[in-house]
């Protein structure tokens, strides 16, 4: 890099400040809404200035990084786009916004390089080397920034889902050493093993002696599904539950058939009801007592 270049990343952190108010003011010209919007916005993990500072450090690394170590820069700006991002999803600032904000900082450099080739000797190869190490940058900026959000919306996703598979697998305590575990909807491997999971560490917890499962809200038994029930069955004999199966209609039963899944050494019956009386339970017409 020339030492004329060199004036180019001393111009751009020398007025890092006046890059960042140039950003926002090329924005207010596009969309004045948003920027008032962005003007008037409170933060909850940094003040005022504070935000200020933090978004005029990403100019000056870049400018910095024009005749600076680049890998050196190219981690700063990588960790710096992180906590951009982590600050953002704090303040719930939604990501089109951040990133198009971006576009406007890009423009806002690009103008003071200009402004500072025709002030001076600078080549136009000179301002394009500056630029080559500049957008690449800026371009690693956008890419980490929005792995925080993606990375982000999967865990939101995954504890959704969680919650989901709650509601959808609840283990019903009848009473003391005995529950009721309805399963609904479609089975795959993976909430197979949740379902595996939970239903072991529940019935540790209620210190069950009997679990009464129920497939009448599945619609579909295939060999994977089988398999994993069969699963479930064993790991629940290995605790000293004794599992009892209710809901198998006879399409499900033909089914289990077909794929050669041996459900016999677990106690079957149509309906909760026969379950229950099986263990015990007897209706009476005021009450159910065990």
């Amino acid at each position: 890099m020339g030492k004329q270049a060199e004036l180019i990343g001393e111009k751009i952190v020398n007025n890092r400040f006046e890059i960042t108010t140039l950003a926002l003011d090329l924005r207010m010209e596009e969309d004045p809404d948003l920027v008032k919007k962005i003007k008037s916005r409170k933060y909850l993990s940094l003040t005022e200035q504070e935000a200020q500072e933090f978004g005029s450090t990403i100019v000056k690394y870049l400018g910095e990084a024009v005749y600076g170590d680049e890998k050196l820069y190219f981690d700063l700006i990588t960790e710096w786009s992180k906590k951009a991002g982590e600050i953002a999803v704090l303040e719930n600032i939604p990501l089109e916004e951040s990133l198009d904000g971006l576009r406007f900082f890009r423009k806002a450099i690009l103008k003071t390089i200009k402004q500072e080739a025709d002030q001076s000797s600078i080549t136009i190869d000179e301002v394009i080397d500056a630029i080559s190490i500049i957008d690449p940058l800026i371009d690693r900026c956008i890419y980490s920034y929005s792995r925080v959000y993606l990375d982000e919306h999967k865990n939101e996703m995954t504890k959704a889902y969680a919650n989901i598979q709650e509601l959808l697998m609840p283990i019903v305590p009848i009473t003391n050493g005995i529950a009721v575990l309805p399963i609904i909807g479609e089975m795959n491997e993976e909430r197979s093993q949740y379902i595996l999971e939970k239903t072991l560490e529940e019935s540790k917890r209620l210190q069950l002696s009997h679990l009464i499962i129920d497939l009448s809200g599945i619609a579909i038994i295939d060999t994977m599904v089988a398999h994993n029930l069969n699963s479930i069955f064993n790991a629940l004999k290995l605790l000293g539950v004794q599992p009892i199966l209710t809901g198998m209609r006879a399409e499900l039963t033909q089914t289990v058939i077909s794929l050669g899944i041996n459900f016999k050494a677990i106690a079957t019956f149509r309906s909760l009801q026969m379950a229950l009386e099986s263990i015990g339970f007897v209706q009476d017409p005021a009450f159910i007592r065990f």
